[in-house]
Protein backbone atom coordinates (compact mmCIF):
# COMPACT_ATOMS: atom_id res chain seq x y z
CA UNK A 1 0.00 0.00 0.00
CA UNK A 2 2.64 2.09 0.50
CA UNK A 3 4.40 1.69 -2.50
CA UNK A 4 0.77 2.91 -4.60
CA UNK A 5 0.48 5.96 -2.71
CA UNK A 6 3.70 7.48 -3.79
CA UNK A 7 2.88 5.95 -7.53
CA UNK A 8 2.31 10.25 -8.92
CA UNK A 9 3.37 12.15 -6.27
CA UNK A 10 5.54 14.60 -6.62
CA UNK A 11 9.05 15.60 -4.96
CA UNK A 12 8.42 19.47 -4.44
CA UNK A 13 11.76 19.84 -3.28
CA UNK A 14 13.11 18.79 -6.30
CA UNK A 15 11.30 21.08 -8.47
CA UNK A 16 12.80 24.21 -6.57
CA UNK A 17 15.56 25.83 -7.64
CA UNK A 18 18.50 27.26 -5.09
CA UNK A 19 19.48 30.99 -5.46
CA UNK A 20 22.50 32.00 -4.25
CA UNK A 21 22.10 35.72 -2.49
CA UNK A 22 24.88 38.15 -1.82
CA UNK A 23 25.08 41.07 0.15
CA UNK A 24 25.09 44.57 -1.53
CA UNK A 25 27.79 46.18 -3.63
CA UNK A 26 29.17 48.34 -0.48
CA UNK A 27 30.05 44.78 1.09
CA UNK A 28 31.62 43.39 -1.45
CA UNK A 29 28.32 41.58 -3.28
CA UNK A 30 29.70 38.59 -0.72
CA UNK A 31 27.57 35.49 -0.87
CA UNK A 32 25.30 35.44 2.25
CA UNK A 33 22.92 32.34 1.72
CA UNK A 34 21.34 29.77 -0.37
CA UNK A 35 17.96 29.50 -0.61
CA UNK A 36 15.18 27.68 -2.38
CA UNK A 37 12.08 28.55 -4.90
CA UNK A 38 9.86 27.71 -6.95
CA UNK A 39 10.16 30.36 -8.78
CA UNK A 40 12.57 33.62 -8.95
CA UNK A 41 9.81 35.76 -8.56
CA UNK A 42 9.24 34.33 -5.60
CA UNK A 43 12.58 35.37 -3.68
CA UNK A 44 11.94 38.81 -3.89
CA UNK A 45 11.13 40.47 -0.68
CA UNK A 46 12.82 37.78 0.84
CA UNK A 47 14.78 38.45 4.22
CA UNK A 48 17.77 37.64 5.28
CA UNK A 49 19.88 38.09 8.65
CA UNK A 50 23.51 37.60 8.42
CA UNK A 51 26.23 38.52 11.85
CA UNK A 52 28.23 41.49 11.40
CA UNK A 53 31.48 39.53 12.20
CA UNK A 54 31.02 38.16 8.55
CA UNK A 55 31.62 41.29 7.50
CA UNK A 56 34.06 42.98 9.69
CA UNK A 57 35.99 40.01 11.10
CA UNK A 58 34.78 41.16 14.50
CA UNK A 59 33.53 37.99 16.37
CA UNK A 60 33.22 39.63 19.56
CA UNK A 61 29.72 41.39 17.41
CA UNK A 62 28.74 38.03 16.26
CA UNK A 63 25.59 38.62 18.31
CA UNK A 64 24.77 41.68 15.66
CA UNK A 65 22.85 40.78 12.85
CA UNK A 66 22.60 42.57 9.77
CA UNK A 67 19.22 42.52 7.65
CA UNK A 68 19.03 42.41 3.77
CA UNK A 69 15.94 41.56 1.49
CA UNK A 70 15.97 40.30 -1.79
CA UNK A 71 15.08 43.37 -4.48
CA UNK A 72 16.45 42.04 -7.58
CA UNK A 73 17.10 37.96 -9.21
CA UNK A 74 19.55 37.71 -12.53
CA UNK A 75 19.57 33.75 -13.12
CA UNK A 76 20.53 31.76 -9.61
CA UNK A 77 21.93 34.85 -8.22
CA UNK A 78 20.12 37.20 -6.46
CA UNK A 79 21.07 40.95 -5.24
CA UNK A 80 19.97 42.44 -1.18
CA UNK A 81 19.53 45.60 -0.24
CA UNK A 82 20.69 46.99 3.66
CA UNK A 83 16.88 47.34 5.47
CA UNK A 84 19.10 47.31 9.20
CA UNK A 85 20.09 45.63 11.91
CA UNK A 86 19.76 44.13 15.81
CA UNK A 87 21.54 43.49 18.77
CA UNK A 88 20.28 40.11 20.19
CA UNK A 89 18.11 41.27 23.55
CA UNK A 90 20.59 38.92 25.67
CA UNK A 91 23.51 41.34 24.64
CA UNK A 92 21.63 44.59 25.78
CA UNK A 93 20.78 42.45 29.18
CA UNK A 94 24.23 41.97 29.78
CA UNK A 95 24.89 45.81 29.52
CA UNK A 96 23.10 46.65 32.58
CA UNK A 97 23.94 46.27 35.67
CA UNK A 98 22.11 46.59 39.36
CA UNK A 99 22.75 50.39 40.19
CA UNK A 100 23.14 51.34 36.41
CA UNK A 101 20.86 53.73 35.22
CA UNK A 102 19.68 52.69 31.33
CA UNK A 103 18.67 55.42 28.67
CA UNK A 104 16.97 54.29 25.85
CA UNK A 105 16.16 56.69 22.91
CA UNK A 106 14.59 55.98 20.00
CA UNK A 107 14.63 58.51 17.04
CA UNK A 108 13.99 58.96 13.11
CA UNK A 109 16.22 60.17 11.00
CA UNK A 110 16.92 60.55 7.27
CA UNK A 111 19.90 60.00 5.06
CA UNK A 112 22.13 62.20 2.68
CA UNK A 113 20.46 60.10 -0.50
CA UNK A 114 16.46 60.35 0.80
CA UNK A 115 16.53 57.28 2.89
CA UNK A 116 14.03 57.38 6.27
CA UNK A 117 15.26 55.01 8.74
CA UNK A 118 14.21 54.89 12.95
CA UNK A 119 17.97 54.06 15.13
CA UNK A 120 17.44 52.75 18.48
CA UNK A 121 19.85 53.26 20.63
CA UNK A 122 20.75 52.25 24.61
CA UNK A 123 23.03 53.56 27.13
CA UNK A 124 24.23 52.58 30.41
CA UNK A 125 25.74 54.88 32.81
CA UNK A 126 27.76 54.16 35.88
CA UNK A 127 25.34 56.07 38.35
CA UNK A 128 21.93 57.74 38.68
CA UNK A 129 21.74 60.80 36.48
CA UNK A 130 20.08 64.17 36.97
CA UNK A 131 16.77 64.89 35.26
CA UNK A 132 18.84 68.38 33.34
CA UNK A 133 21.77 65.77 32.52
CA UNK A 134 19.83 62.89 31.10
CA UNK A 135 18.28 65.42 28.89
CA UNK A 136 21.59 66.98 27.84
CA UNK A 137 22.51 63.06 26.89
CA UNK A 138 19.37 62.56 24.84
CA UNK A 139 19.96 66.23 23.19
CA UNK A 140 23.50 65.64 22.62
CA UNK A 141 23.00 61.76 20.74
CA UNK A 142 20.17 62.40 19.16
CA UNK A 143 21.97 65.90 17.09
CA UNK A 144 25.10 63.66 16.63
CA UNK A 145 23.07 61.20 15.35
CA UNK A 146 20.87 63.05 12.98
CA UNK A 147 24.43 65.28 11.53
CA UNK A 148 26.02 61.73 10.92
CA UNK A 149 23.05 60.80 8.88
CA UNK A 150 22.03 63.62 7.15
CA UNK A 151 25.55 64.18 5.71
CA UNK A 152 26.34 60.18 4.55
CA UNK A 153 24.30 58.25 2.01
CA UNK A 154 23.09 54.85 2.98
CA UNK A 155 25.47 52.60 1.85
CA UNK A 156 28.02 54.54 4.20
CA UNK A 157 25.81 55.02 7.06
CA UNK A 158 24.94 51.27 7.26
CA UNK A 159 28.73 50.03 7.39
CA UNK A 160 29.35 53.15 9.56
CA UNK A 161 26.43 51.99 12.02
CA UNK A 162 27.49 48.11 12.26
CA UNK A 163 31.78 48.97 12.54
CA UNK A 164 33.34 50.43 15.64
CA UNK A 165 34.09 54.20 15.02
CA UNK A 166 30.34 55.48 15.71
CA UNK A 167 31.08 54.16 19.67
CA UNK A 168 34.46 56.12 19.83
CA UNK A 169 33.07 58.73 18.08
CA UNK A 170 29.72 58.60 20.26
CA UNK A 171 32.15 58.50 23.57
CA UNK A 172 33.51 61.60 22.27
CA UNK A 173 30.53 63.64 22.03
CA UNK A 174 29.45 62.62 25.55
CA UNK A 175 33.01 63.40 27.25
CA UNK A 176 32.12 66.99 28.02
CA UNK A 177 28.72 65.93 29.66
CA UNK A 178 28.82 62.62 30.99
CA UNK A 179 31.30 60.02 30.56
CA UNK A 180 29.45 56.72 29.76
CA UNK A 181 31.41 53.75 28.07
CA UNK A 182 28.42 51.42 27.75
CA UNK A 183 26.41 52.20 24.55
CA UNK A 184 25.60 50.21 21.79
CA UNK A 185 22.94 51.19 18.47
CA UNK A 186 20.85 48.17 19.20
CA UNK A 187 18.37 48.45 16.05
CA UNK A 188 18.47 50.50 12.81
CA UNK A 189 15.60 49.65 10.56
CA UNK A 190 15.10 51.75 7.00
CA UNK A 191 11.37 52.80 5.98
CA UNK A 192 12.08 53.69 2.94
CA UNK A 193 12.87 56.53 0.44
CA UNK A 194 11.63 59.77 -0.36
CA UNK A 195 10.08 60.54 -3.64
CA UNK A 196 12.76 62.92 -5.83
CA UNK A 197 15.86 61.04 -5.30
CA UNK A 198 17.42 59.65 -7.84
CA UNK A 199 20.35 57.85 -8.18
CA UNK A 200 23.52 59.54 -10.10
CA UNK A 201 24.62 57.66 -13.74
CA UNK A 202 27.97 56.22 -12.33
CA UNK A 203 27.67 57.22 -8.96
CA UNK A 204 29.60 55.25 -6.03
CA UNK A 205 30.39 55.45 -2.50
CA UNK A 206 33.48 55.56 -1.20
CA UNK A 207 34.14 52.22 -0.23
CA UNK A 208 32.29 51.15 -3.54
CA UNK A 209 35.19 52.71 -5.53
CA UNK A 210 38.09 51.13 -3.37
Amino acid sequence: MADRRKIGTKDKWKEKTWYTIVAPSFLGEKEIALSPAADAALMIGRKVEVPVSDFTGNFRKSSTMVIFKVKECVGKRCTTEFIGHKVSDDTIRRMVRRRKERIDIIMPSKTKDGYRLVIKIVLVSDSKLTANKRSEVRSKIIGFINEKCSSMALPELAQYIIGDNVYNDIVDTLKDVYPIKKIEIRKSEVLGRDTGYMEEPGAQTQMEAQ
